[in-house]
């Protein structure tokens, strides 16, 4: 038998914006039910800060639920590092500040020191309802990149 696909809107699709004038990123979040009942999985692209050495960037993550769902960060909502991946040798002067935004917001910000091309490993911190209050548990086979690739730029110097 032929498998079927479900049709993708645009607004289920995770977006991210890169404003290199204001060393500014804004990740997009979609949350949508996972393939198990009683699951969701959140979608999220891969971020990258470039810059000269010393520049400061803001990321900031906005929650999208999908139709059902609704979604809101615990506690800081971020997990950096991620637990057993330390910050990796080369990344130097990373300052975190979680700000609440909102309860769907949150935002990193660091400060790229880097030496060469290195990634943060992340996690997000979500509480997941469905439409009727229900908690939702996060499905294992999330398609999400947990990293912020950092570059120093110029790479030379």
């Amino acid at each position: 038998m032929p498998a079927t696909m479900e049709q993708t809107r645009i607004d289920q699709l995770p977006t991210v914006t890169f404003d290199q004038e204001e060393s500014t990123i804004n990740a997009t979040v979609i949350i949508s039910p996972g393939d198990e009942p009683g699951t969701y999985r959140h979608h999220v692209s891969a971020l990258s800060a470039a810059g000269p050495t010393g520049s400061l960037w803001n990321v900031i993550w906005t929650l999208a639920p999908t139709t059902g769902l609704s979604a809101t960060f615990k506690n800081d909502g971020l997990i950096i590092p991620k637990p057993g991946t330390p910050l990796p040798a080369g990344v130097y002067n990373i300052n975190i500040n979680r700000l609440d935004l909102s309860a769907s917001q949150r935002q990193l910000t660091f400060t790229n020191n880097v030496t060469d091309v290195n990634v943060v490993r992340y996690d997000l911190d979500l509480d997941v309802r469905d439409s009727e209050g229900k908690t939702l548990a996060r499905f294992a086979n999330i398609i999400f990149d947990p990293t912020i690739a950092v570059v120093k730029e110029p790479m030379d110097g």
